[in-house]
């Protein structure tokens, strides 16, 4: 605790929630900047993590300032958009070039923001499972708020009203965890990409992060596995006869932004899946009917779904 007695000090306002006097300033910075560097020296990791702290909360300051008024340009024109309020969006005014990260949770949603490139990276958290469009009302869609959130994200209108010229990113990335949960919720994405924005998907917009579940160690060396095949195959190649050290990710929020930054979003070393539509499905009615059989309201089809290919699934890939 620092105690400073000074003479006439100065406030910010009439409720005197904080002094702005220079003299206190100088007091303050000579007491403890010495101190604060050498624990800054001996602790790196929560100095980075102090540094994204900081800058997340002036981005949230300048967002507020603004009233969430933000004005971007599009391959056409420059409009005035109202944003959705947990979007982080990226400071490039040209779309070429950027990157909505669709994530699962503020958990993840923090860790993204610190990972990304600010310049062309945008983060949109998403609360957990968004609804399945597949069986519900249009009323219900309209009424959705992280649907609604999404859309004003993009800006280019859904169906009929899909204007690629207003997409405000030229690559959207859904990016869950590499679980069950996370397909599921990744799942659910792709059915709204594919029933409300089939041209978004169409036109090659559409992409699936693949975020390590692994971390594997032996000695100096580290290596992340997709899955537990990926695993497997590491431990056999790249570390054959080594005894490895292998931790699980939970989830994106447990990883650290330069793992995440490193394994997931960095264009240098990630790997994506690009979301296409097969020949077979160009049509818009092909795709509605196979989303309409997988993810629509009568359970009998996706049973029938599952039936015809649970030979195909190797037991000892079941959770217990």
């Amino acid at each position: 605790m620092l105690s400073v007695f000074i003479r006439n000090p100065h406030f910010q306002s009439q409720t005197k929630d904080r002094l702005t006097s220079l003299e206190a300033a100088r007091f303050v910075e000579n007491a403890v900047r010495d101190h604060f560097d050498h624990y800054l020296a001996d602790n790196m990791d929560r100095g980075r993590a102090l540094l994204g702290s900081i800058v997340e909360r002036m981005e949230e300051r300048l967002r507020r300032r603004a009233e969430r008024e933000v004005k971007r340009k599009t391959a056409t024109s420059a409009r005035k958009l109202r944003l959705p309020g947990k979007l982080t969006d990226c400071a490039s005014d040209d779309p070429e070039g950027t990157e909505l990260f669709i994530v699962e949770g503020d958990s993840a949603g923090g860790s993204a923001k610190q990972a990304r490139d600010r310049k062309t990276q945008a983060i949109l958290p998403i609360r957990g499972k968004i609804l399945n469009v597949a069986s519900a009302t249009a009323d219900k869609i309209r009424a959705n708020q992280e649907i609604a959130d999404l859309n004003l994200a993009l800006g280019c209108g859904t169906k009929d009203k899909f204007d690629e010229a207003s997409l405000r990113y030229e690559r959207i990335i859904i990016m869950t965890d590499a679980d069950v949960d996370g397909a599921h919720i990744a799942t659910l994405l792709m059915t709204f990409f594919f029933q409300e924005m089939p041209e978004l998907v169409r036109r090659g917009h559409l992409f699936l992060a693949q975020p390590p579940l692994y971390r594997l160690t032996a000695g100096a060396k580290t290596l992340y596995a997709r899955d537990d095949a990926h695993r497997a195959e590491l431990e056999a190649t790249e570390f054959k006869g080594k005894k490895v050290e292998v931790s699980r990710f939970k989830g994106l929020g447990e990883m650290n932004p330069n793992q995440l930054k490193e394994t997931t979003m960095d264009p240098k070393t990630r790997s994506m899946l690009k979301v296409t539509l097969p020949a077979a499905y160009e049509d818009r009615q092909p795709v509605k009917d196979l989303v309409d059989r997988l993810m629509g309201k009568d359970p009998a089809e996706r049973f029938k779904f599952i039936q015809s290919r649970a030979s195909a699934v190797d037991e000892e890939e079941i959770d217990a």
